[in-house]
């Protein structure tokens, strides 16, 4: 029996490696899996090690605070290894902890590793792309450009594809594609919001400190559109909640804002897909959920906030225009992006107003389709399944 360990340690990554191992098991029903990762992995039936909502905090200067969890999470981790010598090991994003874990992994076992969902070195920190290399046997990239990125240097890489293009063309019960009028009603629906109510998706982040630092100025802009545009004065808002944060915490953190209009805000689980189903405009924090919003065709503002000195240490390192992926995709600022100091309650709602019709939204909606041609076809899952089952003939006896 093949034993696959996997480590992801963020929201987006535990589903990327929860498909891959649904593919694995339908191919190799007798492989097992085990390692870090959170409720949708467990579900398709790793053996979780490590909860990664342990090292749900993102940022250099961030994960100080959430140190003792993250040695946990390692030591953990480093025995997963030791007892069940594992044939491959996938290592799904968060560079910051599965880069280390590499280096653990090669100096405390024969397993082959495979990358996927490779850290973005392309961005920033340049420095990490020879230990990616040296530290890992494959690489498997999301982006069409990170293959002419990792070409350019000589370093061979596996494109598979985007993962969030399988979710954002697959055919829900009763035939509905997701970003179509049919799965935007059948969303209301579900969460109790009516057709023709217009609504704002919240989309905060996955870790502790993004639900802190962007949700209360998410919240505020909301709050000022209703106040300062009469064709908005009934917004509704919806947060998609991830599983790795507190509702209690979120709820307390929205409170003194809604006084006025207790009833204009829900929360959502942002795993689902109801939150980027339901909503007409977005404002989301950098990262995968763009890419799924990108693919629904659902307009969008891209904020964020870090810590000063990481925020420092990012513009230093930084090798690209902007951070959000459609624009990196399209290589064009489609979205807006406003980030640090420039993300502001007034510039946001700027941002904002025009996405919800007229030609700004239009214009935007006709840029995300063009970028999201880019991404190519379904099959992530399935191809990075196709590249560890190559590696388990690799294995040494």
């Amino acid at each position: 029996m093949k034993t696959v360990l996997l480590s992801a340690g963020d929201l987006s990554g535990e589903q990327h490696a929860a498909e891959l191992v649904r593919v694995l098991r339908r191919k190799r029903p007798e492989t097992r899996f085990v390692g870090m990762g959170g409720a949708a992995m467990a579900a398709a039936g790793v053996e979780l090690f490590v909860d990664q909502r342990q090292l749900a905090v993102g940022g250099i200067f961030e994960v100080l605070s959430s140190l003792p969890r993250v040695i946990r999470s390692w030591r953990k981790m480093s025995r997963c290894v030791r007892e069940t010598r594992p044939d491959v090991v996938v290592l799904v994003d968060s560079g910051g902890f599965n880069l280390p874990f590499a280096r653990r992994v090669r100096a405390t076992s024969k397993a082959k590793i495979l990358y996927y969902v490779a850290p973005q070195v392309w961005a920033w920190r340049p420095g990490r792309l020879g230990r990616l290399a040296s530290r890992t046997d494959r690489i498997a990239v999301i982006l069409p450009f990170e293959r002419d990125f990792y070409a350019a240097r000589g370093i061979p890489v596996d494109l598979v594809g985007h993962p969030a293009v399988d979710s954002a063309t697959a055919v829900a019960p009763g035939g509905m594609r997701p970003g179509t009028q049919e799965a935007r009603q059948a969303a209301r629906e579900r969460i109790e919001l009516r057709p023709d109510e217009t609504v704002l998706g919240l989309f905060p982040g996955s870790r502790r400190n993004e639900l802190a630092r962007h949700l209360p100025l998410q919240v505020r802009a909301f709050m000022r559109l209703r106040e300062i545009d009469p064709a908005l004065r009934e917004l509704k808002a919806i947060v998609g909640l991830a599983s790795t944060v507190s509702l209690t915490e979120a709820e307390a953190i929205v409170a003194d804002c809604l006084v006025d209009a207790p009833d204009a805000l829900r929360f959502v689980s942002a795993e689902d897909g109801l939150a980027l189903e339901a909503c007409d405009v977005a404002l989301a924090k950098p990262g995968t959920i763009t890419v799924e919003l990108m693919l629904r065709g659902k307009p969008m503002v891209v904020m964020g906030r870090v810590h000063p000195a990481t925020a420092l240490i990012a513009r230093l390192s930084l090798r690209v225009g902007w951070l959000s992926m459609p624009n990196l995709i399209a290589d064009a600022e489609i979205v807006p992006e406003l980030i640090q100091e420039a993300a502001t309650r007034d510039r946001i709602v700027a941002a904002l107003a025009p996405l919800f019709e007229g030609e700004a939204r239009s214009r935007q909606i006709e840029a995300l389709a063009i970028a999201s041609d880019r991404l190519g076809s379904a099959g992530a899952a399935e191809r990075a399944a196709t590249i560890v089952e190559e590696l388990f003939g690799t294995v040494p006896a």
